[in-house]
């Protein structure tokens, strides 16, 4: 029988506490409020506490472990009042849906928009994002992806702190405006996808060790406590995993995960978490009837992952690849260094038009370049996601710069270009489709004096390419504040247009049966620093010329040929008989045909 976690209610409206905690000899369920009593758990099974009492729906409570202190639900729906405090007894049986005929969207059809719900809108939460949905079904924008909601500490975050997996974070609204919000959003034709994070426990707020059986005493990370995954007793976490990546599924109606840093899972056992997670998905895509994303964070290209589980794999549906992203990173700020993995101008850039990336392993196995010539096999495109910014990129940078702010407008639609042209899972973050100057700053709102101490030395540590001498701290106030994206009238209305006319473009190429691996041709010329998309099916062909450089470098004069249509041009001189001198960042896309006159 699979494990509980969290309260249940029963029929006659009474409600079932389970707690797992191995380490207690005696728990107490202590009740606050109207209603305030302390009720002695027994113990069904080694490990298990439970009582059953009557208590209404909104009742806050904790459980007393044998130290004497109350410590919130390990399992908590809900914490009202932050990770300190008691949590919030909630019905999830008392949302009223209305997507029963929502079937969610195919992997080829997804086009991504990453946000975080604080800074999405300015009132900063789930409702307030709902109000917004118009704005991206307009843009074309098939799935949103929140950052992490789980209950973190302080009043803002952007997520990966989290210590109550299942308690949506109290700052942006209830559970159930949670649900409103993908209700909506289904309604609407979006899809939407969760960020997890499996991989630690938040630094601050984790009450789960006098519980027992959750913290890892083998090993630790540099964010927070490690899952117990590997060590005595960690069928209990495993199980309360695999729950919680249920749980949002089944009981928010996501239609998807992305786990985050599934490389940073520590896990030694003969069978990792991630394959449970792949099995628990399989049943529920069986389950549910509808389309179902299991997506992960993987920073390099991992076959595994992919791979279907009845062939030993994980059964992952596609994986966040950011060798795409660095890759045209080296070549519009080569002196930019992002990730502690060093992209070369030109040859990466070619080598993942080619075949989709450029390091590869595997969870277990150590990750490496892979050359061209030691393999040329092609990834299946429809299976890495790529982007060219999202929240580590701006984020990371000390002054939450964007890719437009760092380079320059016509680099950032020439990269968008690029990426919208290529028949992998495109993910735009937030902001980016207007070009919003609104930073998004990295940001926290620990108490702990010692660990927001810590936070801000190692910003500095972990990113010592940058100058760190003026920046805005990322525990003020103006942090939060200042990273909230602004609305898309007083953004750049060009870049708009241009993402939407790419987004009409790339479903028309879809719709066509041309857009994948198959009719692919794609490649870099280094001379030119030109990139080359092509597509060929039957009778039917389409293009992409798209030039990348420097600030301030002027690449070798080029002139190309067209023979059919283009549909979407931005630095390029005519010159007549459809010939036209690619300049900076020149962007050519469109249907037919296309030549290079000279090389």
């Amino acid at each position: 029988m699979p494990r509980t976690f969290g309260p249940q209610f029963q029929d006659d409206g009474s409600v079932d506490f389970t707690v797992h905690a191995p380490a207690c000899a005696r728990l107490t369920l202590q009740i606050e409020g109207e209603h305030a009593q302390e009720l002695p758990m027994s113990q069904p099974e080694p490990g298990v506490f439970t009582v059953r009492t009557n208590v209404p729906v909104g009742t806050r409570y904790w459980f007393r472990v044998p130290d004497g202190n109350p410590r919130p639900d390990p399992a908590s729906r809900f914490q009202p009042e932050g990770v300190h405090r008691p949590s919030e007894l909630i019905d999830p049986r008392s949302y009223v849906w209305g997507d029963a005929t929502w079937q969610g969207i195919a992997k080829e059809a997804l086009v991504v928009y990453e946000l975080h719900v604080g800074t999405f809108s300015q009132a900063g939460t789930y409702l307030a994002a709902i109000e917004r949905l118009d704005e991206l079904v307009e843009l074309g924008v098939t799935a949103i992806e929140l950052m992490p909601v789980a209950q973190s500490a302080g009043r803002w975050n952007w997520g990966y702190d989290g210590t109550d997996f299942f308690a949506p974070h109290h700052a942006f609204g209830s559970p159930d405006e949670l649900r409103q919000l993908i209700d909506t959003a289904h309604q609407k034709g979006l899809a939407v996808l969760l960020d997890v994070v499996y991989n630690h426990f938040g630094a601050e707020g984790n009450y789960l060790h006098p519980f027992g059986g959750y913290v890892s005493s083998q090993h630790q990370t540099v964010w927070g406590d490690a899952p117990n995954l590997d060590g005595e007793g960690n069928a209990m976490m495993r199980d309360y995993i695999v729950a919680n990546a249920t749980y949002w599924i089944e009981d928010f109606h996501f239609d998807g995960l992305r786990l985050d840093a599934t490389h940073c899972i520590v896990d030694h056992s003969p069978r990792h978490i991630v394959g449970e997670i792949g099995d628990a998905f399989a049943e529920m895509q069986e389950k549910l009837g509808r389309e179902l994303h299991l997506i992960a964070e993987s920073n390099i290209y991992d076959a595994q992952l992919l791979t279907p589980l009845e062939a030993d794999g994980f059964g992952f549906d596609a994986i966040w690849c950011d060798d795409f992203l660095h890759a045209v990173a080296a070549e519009i700020r080569p002196e930019q260094h992002m990730s502690d993995r060093r992209y070369l101008a030109g040859e990466d850039i070619d080598t993942t038009l080619r075949r989709g990336y450029v390091f590869r392993g595997t969870i277990k196995e150590k990750r490496r370049r892979i050359p061209l010539e030691e393999d040329r096999t092609p990834a299946d495109w429809h299976s890495l996601i790529f982007s060219i910014q999202n929240h580590d990129f701006v984020g990371n940078h000390p002054n939450g710069l964007r890719l437009h702010q760092v380079a320059s407008h016509e680099a950032q639609r020439a990269a968008a270009a690029l990426m919208l042209t290529l028949p992998a899972i495109p993910m735009l973050f937030m902001g980016e489709e207007f070009a919003s100057d609104h930073p998004f700053y990295f940001f926290a709102d620990f108490g702990d004096a010692h660990l927001r101490e810590a936070v801000e030395h190692g910003r500095r540590r972990e990113h010592p390419q940058h100058d760190w001498s003026q920046v805005v701290s990322c525990l003020s106030p103006a942090a939060f504040r200042k990273s909230k994206i602004g609305p898309r009238e007083q953004g750049n209305q060009e870049t708009w247009g241009w993402y939407q006319e790419l987004l009409r473009l790339r479903k028309r190429w879809q719709a066509a049966g041309m857009f994948n691996g198959e009719n692919l041709t794609a490649a870099w010329d280094q001379l030119w620093r030109t990139a080359l998309v092509t597509y060929q099916k039957q009778d039917q062909a389409s293009f992409a010329v798209v030039r990348l450089h420097p600030m301030g470098e002027t690449p070798t004069q080029g002139v190309v040929s067209v023979e059919g249509e283009v549909c979407l041009q931005q630095g390029c001189q005519t010159l007549g008989d459809g010939r036209f001198a690619l300049g900076d960042y020149a962007v050519l896309v469109g249907e037919g045909k296309v030549h290079f006159e000279s090389l």
